[in-house]
């Protein structure tokens, strides 16, 4: 993947030739207009207005208690960006924002539309993160009383691929007892216990995700076979006796000594011949090329936690580090999953 611009028509697509249009330069500029149109325009709730039916600039102000003349030139410029459209003085979604809210991908789309502007509100404490080094991160320092639902709902909606990836393709010897560090809503366990009849999941998370994932766990009939541990990683009680430990999509949340404390944690936590799955979006060892999605994703996390994306060979360290053997990596998508088991 690579961002950058594409010429509508010959003339455009000519002046982007020359070079005159410095796109490095510009695509951050264009970028930010777009961007905050759109998060201005979905925190006053005009997708949800305009999803009812076509209205005018008079009417949306109105219901969005905001100013007719501002409200006037952000439609527009949400119509030019492509995300509305307008005829007979009236504005609507657009073709395609109307797809992409009731495809196939309609509840992901719906749950990056709430969550970005959350997200947002992070990216403007980057300049001080990236002087101090210092995070506040957001799962203990919301941006609003909405973030939980919002990144809640998002994490639901976007973990069934790689939930997939990791129980369709990695075989395991029956295991009776299973440990899900911050298994957010329970989406991981309850495929793991579907796929192995005599497994039992106790998953460890912060009272927010708790909630939400016990609601999941009895629509999925599992409420004798998975349960919540309550509490903070460092300073709960994991328990012991496990078969599996699974790290989905949380050290990049973490700082190196943090993830090495809590690899070495989990290894403790597994019984002689238990299996270690770290799953994490892949990203390059050192000198390696850097792609788009790798930076996106590292500086993201940076921003909302004050983690990154680790190198994935840096995981593997920490995993041989810990004790594990036959450390391995497999690929599916742009998530990883490396594996190892605690000697016999």
């Amino acid at each position: 993947m690579r961002i950058g611009f594409k010429g509508e028509d010959i003339r455009e697509r000519l002046f982007l030739a020359t070079g005159m249009m410095p796109e490095l330069a510009v695509v951050p500029f264009i970028s930010m207009v777009v961007n905050n149109a759109f998060f201005t325009a979905q925190r006053l709730g005009i997708f949800t207005l305009l999803e009812r039916g076509p209205q005018t600039a008079e009417a949306v102000a109105e219901q969005a208690q905001a100013d007719e003349h501002a409200v006037q030139v952000l439609l527009e410029a949400l119509t030019g960006f492509g995300y509305l459209q307008r005829r007979d003085g009236t504005f609507e979604l657009s073709r395609a924002m109307r797809k992409s809210l009731s495809g196939r991908s309609a509840e992901m789309a719906r749950s990056m539309l709430e969550f970005a502007p959350d997200v947002a509100r992070k990216f403007e404490t980057l300049d001080e993160a990236v002087k101090t080094g210092d995070v506040a991160d957001f799962h203990f320092n919301p941006v609003n009383a909405d973030q939980w639902g919002h990144y809640l709902t998002f994490l639901k909606q976007s973990a069934g691929r790689p939930t997939k990836a990791i129980v369709d393709k990695i075989e395991l010897e029956n295991p009776r007892r299973m440990l899900d560090i911050a298994g957010g809503p329970a989406m991981y366990s309850i495929a793991f216990c579907e796929r192995y009849s005599e497994l039992e999941s106790v998953i460890l998370d912060l009272p927010e995700s708790a909630r939400e994932g016990e609601e999941e766990i009895k629509k999925a009939g599992f409420e004798n076979r998975i349960s919540y541990v309550v509490g903070d990683i460092f300073t709960t009680d994991w328990g012991t006796d496990y078969d599996l430990a699974l790290l989905s999509n949380m050290l990049h949340c973490f700082k190196v000594d943090d993830c090495r404390t809590i690899i070495k944690h989990a290894y403790e936590a597994l019984n002689a011949g238990g299996t270690m799955i770290v799953n994490e979006p892949g990203f390059p060892g050192k000198d390696e090329q850097i792609d788009t999605f790798a930076a996106f994703t590292s500086l993201l996390y940076f921003t909302v936690t004050g983690g990154r994306t680790h190198p994935t060979p840096s995981i593997e360290t920490w995993l041989k580090e810990a004790g594990f053997e036959g450390v391995k990596r497999q690929k599916g998508g742009n998530q990883v999953q490396v594996i190892g088991r605690k000697p016999k």
